[in-house]
């Protein structure tokens, strides 16, 4: 059984606090369990960076559906799900993103290819991640690049959140 508290170790060693773990927060089956490894960890460790890396190691083998569990009062972003980057839309997203960054950064960069594109929804908007290939010109060399676009529903809005480089 897990005990009624939780103990909170600082990175540099030591117990930071202590608190009553069992009220404040309803946990699922293996995520209890991931918490009783997580303290016997660090209490049978005499190096407490060690079981706090075990510690960590041991809530890290805890399915994703363990983690999944409704806590009142926390709202856990959305999932990120990849999408078929040859989609109609997601190319239409890309030509989106470089334009945009072409008009912001006065370049004259041409879309190639979308080699990985994944999407976050949640209320009204949709988050686009795409990483494709684009040239400077039509002869320059082909180069890498990760955009993030946001589309929010009412109005219907468009916005290049982020262009990087990759570097190869």
């Amino acid at each position: 059984m897990a005990s009624s508290n939780s103990i909170a170790a600082s990175f540099f060693g030591g117990a930071v606090a202590a608190k009553p773990s069992a009220a404040t927060i309803h946990r699922g089956l293996l995520a209890v369990r991931a918490s009783m490894d997580l303290e016997k960890a660090v209490a049978e460790s005499s190096n407490t960076r060690r079981g706090l890396v075990l510690a960590a190691v041991a809530a890290a083998a805890v399915p994703s559906a363990a983690m999944a569990v409704d806590i009142p009062g926390i709202v856990l972003p959305p999932p990120i799900v990849p999408i078929d980057p040859s989609a109609p839309d997601v190319l239409i997203i890309g030509k989106f993103a470089v334009s945009e960054h072409n008009k912001q950064k006065k370049t004259s960069l041409t879309l190639e290819s979308v080699l990985q594109a994944d999407k976050r929804e949640s209320a009204g908007t949709v988050t686009y991640q795409l990483g494709f290939s684009a040239r400077d010109s039509s002869s320059g060399p082909l180069k890498y690049y990760l955009a993030t676009v946001v589309i929010q529903d009412s109005p219907t809005l468009l916005k290049l959140d982020s262009f990087e480089p990759i570097l190869r």
